[in-house]
């Protein structure tokens, strides 16, 4: 999609088609290779997970980016997600902050100050739903049986939108790129039953919820030979954004070592079914024993209605 086609992205936002936008590398200013995070934040540490395992462990900045494009004939696919975890993007990385808004598509709609973005008429004063952005920093690894994957199967109540900024190359010289599979919202209850018969959930909740699940090469061909369900299929290269609308299945396999961005953001075309998910999402929190509501779908709402009709009460007449 062009980044200028913007009633064509809200068509293909609304029936949940996943698209991939070219951005202008220009815009995307700032450190954003491993040698940048090392002299910027070295010696600051983090907590990095085993994407085969799930397990944490400690680390560094340094120690982490420092394995990036290295040969590891044994390595762990270790990721550092959701960076940072806790504080606030905008004021942990201010110039990848406004390096990401700079270049980010369709700014109107997924700016977290964007007029279309209905998170941005939450209040100032409010605990403003964290929707990011975060970076997503992982080691590449091969699409086969044995492994996981980057991110697992899950799906998001909000659109999302991930921009590459940085992947090492191929040893052929090849860009960097990573795999993103992307289901459609109807093929959800077939998805759901396959990966309680075939997939080997057997968990409390929602087998796509639980993000415990990677399809696997042999996986998605069963999912599509005995279930004629089978899913876009992206590869993302650096300097493109892939948007992925809520509701919508994914999983992702970086293929190389990659520094990622990425922001959720709430969109009119899609508010029915950020409704559902955020329900459905409810359920699978209360199977599992949790409460947590990070979205604040309602209170988004009703900020959003209120601004709007401030601005309707303070726009002059139309003739």
């Amino acid at each position: 999609v062009s980044p200028d086609s913007e009633p064509q992205f809200r068509v293909l936002l609304a029936q949940g088609i996943p698209a991939v936008v070219d951005i202008d590398c220009r815009k995307m200013q700032g450190g954003w290779t491993p040698r940048d995070f090392i002299r910027c934040f070295g010696d600051r540490k983090i907590t990095v997970v085993n994407a085969e395992t799930n397990l944490s462990s400690p680390s560094t900045v340094k120690a982490f980016f420092e394995q990036f494009g290295q040969e590891r004939p044994f390595k762990e696919a270790l990721k550092l997600k959701d960076w940072p975890p806790e504080k606030d993007f905008r004021a942990e990385f201010s110039d990848h902050y406004e390096s990401f808004i700079d270049a980010v598509p369709f700014p109107d709609m997924t700016r977290p100050d964007g007029v279309m973005n209905m998170r941005s008429h939450y209040p100032k004063n409010g605990v403003v739903p964290d929707l990011g952005p975060k970076m997503y920093n992982a080691f590449g690894n091969e699409d086969d049986e044995n492994k996981k994957g980057s991110t697992r199967l899950h799906m998001d109540a909000t659109d999302a939108v991930n921009i590459m900024a940085h992947a090492e190359l191929h040893p052929d010289g090849r860009l960097g790129a990573a795999k993103w599979d992307i289901f459609t919202r109807d093929s959800i209850p077939k998805l759901r039953t396959f990966l309680r018969i075939e997939g080997g959930f057997e968990g409390v909740g929602d087998p796509i919820h639980s993000q415990s699940i990677y399809l696997t090469p042999s996986l998605l061909r069963r999912l599509s030979t005995d279930y004629g369900i089978r899913p876009y299929t992206l590869y993302q290269n650096p300097g493109q954004a892939v948007f992925i609308p809520s509701g919508c299945p994914h999983q992702v396999s970086n293929r190389n070592d990659a520094v990622k961005v990425a922001c959720d953001f709430l969109s009119m075309e899609n508010l029915r079914v950020t409704e559902w998910v955020s329900q459905d999402f409810r359920h699978h929190r209360l199977a599992g024993g949790s409460t947590l509501d990070v979205l604040q779908l309602h209170p988004t709402l009703w900020y959003t209605w209120k601004a709007l009709c401030q601005l309707h009460d303070a726009s002059p007449p139309v003739d």
